[in-house]
């Protein structure tokens, strides 16, 4: 049974594709790795038994529905059965072990109240308990998936039929715990995003989909696991702890599975690149020859990592251009723009002085993202700045380019993207529970990030809250943040680079975390550590003419990250400014005395 797009068009929800490939026959089946993986006919019956039980238990039409989003087939489950009987669903996330602390409880209370769940679902013991919503003064019912009881015959229960403009999902953002902020989405919403989605990458019958990201982001929920339902594709689900314990797993099980697509985001990548090169004896056995689209988004994408994580994993089959640039958010459902699949991605070099001025100045040399560079890095240097292309904007979604006044920009300036269209959501929801519009006066949603428009495609520079500004110019931390990777490739596993401002100060501070690569070993002893950091000041002196004010060092996995695993720069930015860090986060060790640095 092939994908039937003029099918899916006729179809008003995710819900209603889901019936009908479902009835058709739809091959493939659907769940999590070590649990029980259904049919698609099982599946969905399992779905509509789930929605009546939900309205057995009271659920009403509109009702707010948290729902703890472990990577398991009974979560799966569901995540469609909360929408399918017109409640809403508000995921949240499920740490567990070492991870279920208290910010993660915090974060979950903030999106309950603001949500105005009157429902909390989880599979066992909640990460919330009726003793924690009770004394935060919240009603809440909690229930629990243990308690379903056995199957009923397939086919016994009619299928409710949710009204298109009713909301499906309120997405939370995985920033602040004092101000999360949720982004309402519809029916129609979802639909159209998981249309132009499917239309764009190609999504075909015997796809065979897998994910490690968490359920509760929209990147995992929406991008990866509701996108593959949509196609019809088998789908397997991997628990997020299996990537962060050991990333060579994810590449494992996607020989295993034999999966056409996987999506993550870049940092995944980098590490997964890393883990490779470390043990390159476990891809003996691993064959990536079906892996037709790796789908990298959630931050701007270096263009060498494309290039060297394909080279990488060469040797286990995986084919050239499998990586696709994206980009999206929240706002639209999941994305927004991305290129066609196993096309060579355009890498365009650009004159790095204009591009911090804000324009886009192409330089000779546009290559494809397989051809080397003349440097190392991302060919970033000497006045040239490379940026790989995400595609153009997806089918019924608009993407304008405007500058801090709101005016709308040509193409090849810098501003603020903002988007519009069918996918874009109409409301959000406060920290005060109220519903405000998402669109500004001029009709369109405002991202927070900075990119430009050249011939009809999108290039990301950055968050705007987050660039550093400097000399009058404006620089985007992730740059900052590979060159100084690329300087100690092996000591470091992730750097933030934030902009901190003082009290009184006219200028902002350039401020560095560096994440050391191997969990078994701080930096033994203040010489190594020293030419560390004294690596990581000289290149970003060299590459972008700005000193660094202070460096911190953190042990793996120490710096704060959201739900898709970004680091909260905003959150380490605070810190700096406030003298308070997370556990594990420390000054680095004063610098042995060196030579004066100079700039290029």
């Amino acid at each position: 049974m092939a994908y039937d797009g003029e099918l899916a068009r006729s179809c008003a929800s995710l819900t209603e594709v889901l019936r009908r490939h479902a009835s058709s026959g739809v091959p493939g089946t659907v769940g999590a790795a070590g649990d029980t993986e259904l049919t698609y006919p099982e599946f969905w019956a399992r779905v509509v038994e789930r929605a009546a039980w939900f309205t057995g238990c009271g659920v009403k039409r509109g009702d707010a529905v948290a729902l703890e989003m472990d990577s398991t087939t009974v979560a799966m489950v569901a995540s469609l059965a909360i929408p399918l009987c017109g409640a809403v669903l508000v995921p949240t996330g499920v740490p567990r072990g070492f991870g279920a602390n208290t910010q993660e409880r915090l974060r979950a209370l903030a999106a309950l109240r603001a949500g105005g769940a009157r429902w909390y679902v989880s599979q066992g013991a909640p990460m919330v308990g009726p003793q924690e919503t009770a004394a935060a003064a919240l009603r809440v019912v909690h229930l629990s998936l243990a308690e379903v009881p056995e199957r009923t015959v397939p086919g016994e229960l009619p299928a409710p039929v949710p009204d298109p403009d009713d909301v499906a999902v309120v997405q939370f953002s995985s920033g602040s715990l004092a101000a999360p902020r949720g982004i309402v989405l519809t029916h129609h919403n979802l639909a159209v995003n998981l249309r132009a989605i499917t239309d764009r990458i190609g999504l075909v019958a015997a796809g065979r989909g897998m994910s490690w990201l968490p359920f509760s982001h929209d990147m995992g929920l929406i991008g990866s696991f509701w996108a593959c339902l949509y196609a019809g594709f088998a789908f397997r689900a991997l628990p997020p702890g299996s990537f962060v314990r050991d990333p060579l797993r994810w590449i494992e099980q996607l020989g295993e599975f034999r999966a056409t697509h996987t999506t993550a985001p870049p940092f995944a990548y980098e590490m997964a690149a890393r883990a490779a090169e470390r043990a390159p004896a476990r891809l003996a056995d691993v064959d990536l020859s079906a892996l037709h689209v790796a789908v990298i988004g959630a931050e701007r994408v270096a263009p060498r990592l494309c290039e060297r994580f394909e080279e990488t994993f060469a040797a286990a089959g995986m084919r050239r251009h499998v990586l696709l640039p994206a980009y999206g958010l929240a706002e639209n459902c999941v994305a927004v723009a991305c290129r066609a699949p196993l096309v060579s991605s355009v890498v365009r070099r650009f004159d790095t002085a204009e591009l911090e001025r804000g324009r886009l100045v192409a330089l000779p040399g546009p290559r494809a993202s397989n051809t080397p560079s003349d440097g190392d890095g991302d060919g970033d240097g000497d006045g040239v700045r490379e940026l790989i292309g995400h595609g153009a904007p997806l089918p019924g979604t608009e993407v304008r380019i405007v500058a801090a006044d709101g005016q709308e920009l040509p193409e090849g300036c810098v501003g603020e993207i903002r988007i519009a269209g069918g996918a874009a959501a109409r409301w959000t929801i406060g920290p005060d529970g109220l519903r405000r519009p998402a669109a500004g006066d001029d009709g369109l949603v405002a991202t927070g990030d900075m990119g430009a428009l050249a011939d009809g495609e999108l290039f990301v520079i950055g968050r705007s809250k987050e660039a550093v500004k400097y000399a009058g110019r404006l620089l985007a931390p992730t740059d900052i943040e590979q060159t100084v990777l690329d300087a100690s490739p092996t000591a470091l596993g992730a750097v933030a680079a934030v902009a901190v401002t003082r009290d009184a100060a006219a200028t902002e501070d350039l401020v560095l975390f560096l994440e050391l690569a191997d969990a078994r070993r701080a930096v033994t002893g203040a010489v190594d550590e020293a030419a560390l950091v004294h690596s990581a000041r000289l290149a970003v002196l060299r590459e972008f003419r700005m000193p660094v004010s202070e460096v911190y060092i953190a042990r793996r996995g120490a710096l704060p990250r959201t739900a898709s695993g970004k680091v909260r720069r905003l959150s380490l930015g605070a810190a700096a400014a406030a003298g308070e860090f997370p556990p594990g986060v420390r000054p680095a060790h004063p610098a042995v005395p060196a030579a004066p640095l100079q700039p290029k």
